[in-house]
């Protein structure tokens, strides 16, 4: 439904991406991550139509919208800003009924009605915007941008100005809404928890290229280099010294990684014995900061630990790492 292919833009003459491409299918939830300032917003922009200047080009169905050659208006997309938007002036009927311009009288009262039903949200229909909470307002963003039945749904940020509660909700209900109505949705975050459980896959953007576009399950699980790994997961890294002790065979353009949770303290003696540099109680878990007392050159391991108390740390305390659990990577 969406190509982006070889995408590039400049602010006078600072390169913000360079040949970016990808695709969205139908029914299909991508999200684009990375940390703030990486120009997934503007990619979304350039989507949408609002960002005009860009190299490359923007192809909907069979049709490019958006190229040096081609610059199509009318691009069936609803856009969800991270602010939402919204018109303080405006009530939320009339708020969503802004998108519908273009509707008869009685055709936009109709489909107003509709769209309040819908999202739950007929009741405030008559209230100003600031009356509502959080979760209304993004309601009715998203009801606005829905109103013209758009085969598109972009969401920058989405879920930023919500308690972590009213996130949790608010992603399935939306999640459930994509698949529904069989849209393509493009979702911009640079959160990792966020993008892995809503999205059918994520593409990282960092230093101005797309590093890796793949399924959820794929790019988690098959990092391309220790970038990605270390942003997506928390992650120890093993010194050559560390994994040539483990018989791990690595070149000089890979690096051995774990993540921090399939670390282990015990005190059953094996290779990696440990001295405890750092201990705090997190709730759930408690974080651990250890160096291998055999490879003093290896940074420091942080292990995330459910039972800590328990061990006696009078005793030896040593580290287990399982060696089916350990990634060769690219640096």
């Amino acid at each position: 439904m969406v190509s982006v292919n070889n995408f590039s833009i400049k602010f006078d003459t600072t390169s913000i991406l360079e040949d970016i491409t990808f695709d969205v299918q139908s029914g299909e939830i991508v999200t684009l991550l990375g940390q703030s300032g990486c120009g997934k917003t503007t990619i979304l922009r350039s989507i949408a139509g609002l960002q005009r200047e860009h190299g490359g080009n923007i192809c909907i169905g069979d049709t490019c919208v958006s190229s040096k050659e081609v610059y199509e208006k009318n691009r069936e997309v609803g856009y969800i800003f991270q602010d939402y938007a919204l018109f303080p002036h405006l009530n939320v009927e009339d708020n969503i009924a802004f998108a519908l311009d273009k509707l008869s009288k009685k055709e936009k009262e109709k489909r107003v009605l509709q769209l309040l039903e819908q999202f739950d949200i007929t009741d405030h229909r008559k209230k100003q915007i600031h009356q509502l909470s959080g979760g209304q307002q993004q309601r009715v963003a998203i009801a606005r941008a829905m109103a013209n039945n758009p085969k598109i749904l972009l969401l920058d940020e989405p879920f930023a100005n919500l308690d972590s509660q009213l996130r949790y909700k608010t992603k399935i209900w939306l999640k459930n809404l994509i698949k529904k109505y069989n849209l393509s949705a493009i979702l911009v975050t640079h959160d990792k928890k966020e993008a892995l459980t809503i999205s059918d896959k994520i593409g990282i953007i960092h230093d101005k290229k797309l590093l890796q576009f793949d399924t959820t399950n794929e790019i988690y699980n098959n990092p391309a280099n220790y970038y990605i790994a270390n942003f997506l997961s928390e992650i120890n890294v093993l010194s050559s010294e560390v994994t040539k002790s483990m018989n791990l065979e690595i070149n000089e353009k890979q690096i051995a990684v774990i993540s921090i949770n399939k670390c282990l303290l015990t005190n059953e003696k094996n290779n990696f014995e440990v001295e405890i540099i750092d201990s705090s109680f997190c709730g759930e878990y408690y974080e651990i900061v250890a160096r291998l007392k055999d490879f003093p050159e290896n940074p420091n391991f942080i292990i995330h630990q459910k039972e800590f108390d328990t061990l006696k740390e009078e005793n030896n305390l040593y580290l287990e790492i399982k060696k089916s659990e350990i990634k060769i990577i690219f640096k």
